[in-house]
């Protein structure tokens, strides 16, 4: 110091002072109380649907040798499962001090989708549509990314890349080798029934074929030996074939009977629809063009009795409202129901039926309890009004007794007639829905034909006990 200028001598005092001074200052701010806070982030992300917390901060209230611990009341919800932006208040209490931190947590999929390949190569078509690769694609937040898997060729197509890429813009690429081949033949699917069955004279529109092709698009040839003037087993030849010459063949089986041997015929008829399973049977009728009788009442759609005459089935007469305590009340109350469901069919369809079903059938003794001797008018009266009635010889027992299409198939089959055979089911029971298409079956397999009732039909009267 002796050998230093005045100006020296300040300047090392004034050094010395501001040394001093900020020697107190760090040691009253690490002996002052106050909040501490450690490790804390304003913002953080976290991938999405992981377990958030907030453990690294430490916060606590007091000094550099003493400080106490504090717990957070956390003011905000975080939903990892919900990609987004979330603002969180974390509040600290010390006696009367408060701190809040706010940190802003970011919800993100971070995450490559995953390309799991379990085969060794990829085979391709040689037109460099991707024929055989088995492979996964997952992905932890858009689950099912298999329409957005892209593909590329090397130049010499050789190596196949595969690329996906998850809503967020995470991509993920695997490459597999690549075999150039076409060894499958197209799939040929017949439109309508492998077996047809015909009487002679009888015609079929064929209802042809469609063919899928793993590589290409392809088209059906067809050939026919039909000769529908003899009895016989005829064929409907389907040919497809592809451009690397993989050719497949199908056919269709015409069974043609003489008309001769076609005594046996069998009248499918259901009452008291239409009902919600109505269609349902239509369909398996349309399946194999067999035409039935409905019974019709005032339920269901009008739009089913609607398809049930534009698909050539025969609609004839049951009961409007099927309440045997108004209808058999007196003749005039039967008629008054009778002509409500005539109208009813007739506004549908244009078309007014003249074949009747009674409820219960002509033989039925419940109306005794409501008008005796009323059936024996009845089925006088009808006929002189125009109309003609029909009863069954067959029972499926759908209407009491039997519960399940085994039964009314057993039912049906085990009763079939030499000749004419009149069936009574009920479409508004699903269960005998349900055997249509197995009697249909082993009726045609068995040289019956199915019809629709007419004027001429057998009427198949029971003895009326009324």
């Amino acid at each position: 110091m002796k050998n230093l200028s005045l100006k020296q001598r300040i300047i090392v005092l004034v050094l010395s002072s501001i040394l001093i001074i900020e020697t107190i200052l760090s040691l009253y701010m690490l002996l002052k109380p106050n909040f501490r806070v450690y490790n804390f982030k304003k913002n953080i992300s976290i991938e999405y649907n992981d377990n958030y917390s907030n453990d690294e901060t430490k916060v606590c209230y007091g000094n550099f040798f003493s400080c106490n611990k504090l717990n957070a009341k956390v003011d905000g919800i975080i939903d990892t499962k919900k990609l987004g932006n979330y603002n969180v208040k974390y509040v600290y209490k010390y006696k009367n001090k408060q701190l809040i931190l706010k940190q802003t947590v970011k919800i993100k999929d971070m995450t490559k989708p995953i390309i799991d390949i379990k085969s060794s190569e990829a085979i391709v078509c040689p037109n460099g549509k991707i024929n055989k690769i088995d492979y996964l694609i997952s992905d932890n937040y858009d689950k099912d990314l298999s329409k957005k898997v892209k593909t590329k060729y090397n130049k010499d197509k050789s190596i196949l890349d595969i690329f996906v890429k998850d809503s967020s813009g995470n991509e993920s690429k695997k490459s597999i080798k690549a075999i150039v081949k076409d060894e499958d033949a197209p799939i040929i699917t017949l439109n309508g029934n492998e077996n047809v069955y015909l009487f002679t004279d009888q015609t079929y529109t064929d209802e042809g074929a469609t063919s899928k092709d793993n590589c290409d698009d392809v088209s059906v040839e067809s050939s026919s030996d039909i000769n529908n003037k003899q009895e016989g087993i005829y064929h409907i030849t389907y040919t497809s074939q592809d451009k690397s010459k993989n050719k497949s063949q199908k056919q269709r089986n015409i069974i043609v009977r003489d008309k001769i041997n076609a005594k046996k015929v069998v009248y499918l008829t259901f009452d008291d629809g239409p009902s919600k399973y109505t269609n349902k049977l239509l369909d398996v009728l349309k399946k194999y063009n067999i035409k039935v009788t409905f019974f019709v009442t005032g339920k269901g759609e009008d739009s089913v009795i609607l398809r049930e005459y534009q698909e050539g089935h025969k609609i004839a007469l049951h009961t409007n409202s099927h309440n045997y305590a108004s209808i058999y009340s007196s003749v005039d109350n039967y008629f008054n129901d009778l002509n409500t469901i005539s109208q009813r069919v007739e506004r549908i369809t244009g078309y007014k039926p003249n074949l009747i079903r009674f409820p219960g059938g002509s033989s039925n003794t419940v109306s005794k309890a409501y008008s005796k001797g009323i059936m024996s008018t009845l089925t006088r009266e009808v006929q002189n009004r125009g109309y003609k009635y029909f009863d069954w010889n067959i029972s499926s027992g759908d209407a009491g007794g039997t519960t399940t299409s085994d039964g009314v198939y057993n039912n049906v089959i085990s009763s079939l007639k030499e000749e004419s055979s009149v069936v009574l089911q009920h479409d508004t029971q699903e269960f005998s829905i349900d055997a249509v298409e197995r009697i249909i079956k082993y009726c045609l397999e068995n040289g019956y034909m199915f019809a629709t009732l007419d004027e001429n039909s057998p009427g198949a009267h029971h003895g009326v006990n009324n």
